[in-house]
């Protein structure tokens, strides 16, 4: 049994980490995907897998109004312990058809009932035997997933897709740690998944480069062994603290990942500086040898500079009066990607992407302006409605607007080249509250942004 003593000694020994990370290699598995049918409870099985044949189960799963609801029910789980040594508990996952997984729930080993939605419409389901429940990927050991019935009086449209996932030796690695004491089976799961999540940071290096929130799960931790030896029947109490522990190793767990990646990033960073720095010596010291070389290549690089600087005060007196001309124009705003020309108010016919004739003469002003000018540039075309009608109409809406302007812009002599993008947002990037009917006027707008 792991005492809490033990414990703050193995895990707070900081210079014991490894100095190498262990890599999280790539890892695909593959599953089965389903095309639910829109507003119909659809109940497909779910079947044990090698590491656990003897489990079943069944999804009902009810796709509506753009999420999917999941009823999952599985029977004759075994203990995780008994599936692989780094498990104590599973987790049920959605596999997206865009190959993406969401954390669907947690699977308790008594109840082996839980529920969930997606706004995914094709998507398998998978369960994983994992070290904790908080994890975010999940791990190659799958105990169950769901498959398609023998007979069905509606086929269903399914295919596979692969997924990332954890590789089972990497949690091996985390958990098999020599300093830490050896899991026993009396040790309730919920503190060996708090113990397997510290564990598991560590050797992500979190005591180096998370160690504030390492330290905070390390203490949980203490306190863990401390209660659930003390009170072991208070299950409610250690379970919840066990929880805790396992979400806060979790966090250090990701951003040591994260702080190690962009630790080797600065790394190679500076070295590249460095071998273009040694390089730069050793061009200067060959220009130095000969001195008439050198002059002429310092002249030309201040001729360089001076024309380089003339060019681009040049271009932002240039920018500066685009932007003016756009301004005198149409209504504008600095943006983070340049100047946004908006084209709001009442700009179309009602519920319909024609262009009225006032827009029509500011976009002409507009084109007139932009082929004017000598420097290059390009505009993405967005469209926006209000709050009123749908999701799906608004979207529609939106995009045929801004298509409609791109359109005009083709036809007054705009190259499309210069207009790589156009794409409708609906009512999700209001500019100012849907309450009042002015409001409402300025979110109903195409914004061209002037790159």
């Amino acid at each position: 049994m792991w005492g809490p003593l033990r414990i703050g000694v193995a895990l707070l020994a900081l210079g014991a980490g490894p100095e190498v990370l262990p890599p999280l290699s790539h890892n695909s598995g593959m599953t089965l995907v389903v095309r639910l049918p829109d507003g119909k409870k659809t109940k497909l099985p779910v079947t044990g897998t090698p590491a656990a044949p003897q489990v079943k189960g069944s999804a009902e799963i009810e796709y509506r109004g753009g999420r999917s609801s999941i009823k999952l029910t599985l029977n004759q789980l075994p203990d995780p312990r008994r599936v692989t040594d780094f498990a104590t508990t599973y987790v049920a996952w959605v596999v997206r058809a865009d190959e993406e997984v969401e954390s669907l729930a947690e699977v308790p080993v008594k109840k082996q009932n839980v529920t969930g939605s997606s706004a995914a419409r094709t998507l398998g389901v998978i369960v994983t035997a994992e070290p904790y429940g908080q994890v975010r990927r999940p791990s190659s050991v799958v105990v169950a997933e769901l498959t398609l019935p023998q007979a069905s009086d509606t086929p269903l449209q399914s295919t596979t897709v692969t997924y990332e996932r954890v590789p089972e030796q990497f949690y091996r690695s985390g958990v098999s740690d020599r300093s830490a004491p050896t899991p026993d089976s009396l040790t309730p799961l919920p503190v060996m998944a708090a113990r397997h999540a510290v564990a598991i940071a560590r050797t992500l290096d979190a005591p180096r480069y998370a160690r504030p929130e390492f330290s905070s799960a390390l203490n949980l931790l203490d306190s863990l062994e401390l209660i659930w030896v003390k009170k072991p029947q208070d299950q409610k109490k250690y379970s919840e603290l066990a929880r805790e522990t396992a979400r806060r190793a979790d966090v250090a767990r990701e951003l040591a990942a994260t702080r190690a990646e962009d630790a080797q990033q600065e790394a190679e960073r500076q070295r590249a500086e460095f071998e273009r720095q040694q390089e730069a010596a050793a061009q200067q010291a060959a220009l130095d040898s000969a001195a008439q070389s050198a002059e002429q290549a310092r002249a030309e690089a201040e001729r360089e500079a001076d024309l380089r600087s003339k060019a681009e005060h040049t271009a932002a007196e240039l920018q500066a009066r685009l932007y003016a001309s756009i301004s005198a124009i149409m209504e504008t705003r600095q943006g983070a990607r340049g100047l946004v020309a908006a084209l709001s108010g009442v700009n179309f016919e009602t519920n319909r992407a024609t262009l009225k004739p006032a827009a029509r003469e500011k976009l002409s002003k507009l084109s007139g302006v932009l082929l004017g000018f000598p420097g290059e540039y390009k505009l993405e075309i967005e469209g926006h409605t209000d709050s009123i009608g749908t999701d799906a109409y608004n979207q529609k809406l939106s995009q045929s607007r801004a298509e409609s302007v791109r359109d005009f812009l083709v036809t007054q002599g705009i190259p499309a080249a210069r207009i790589p993008s156009t794409q409708g947002f609906g009512r999700t990037k209001p500019i100012a509250p849907n309450d009042t009917r002015a409001n409402r006027e300025k979110n109903r707008r195409v914004d061209i942004v002037i790159e």
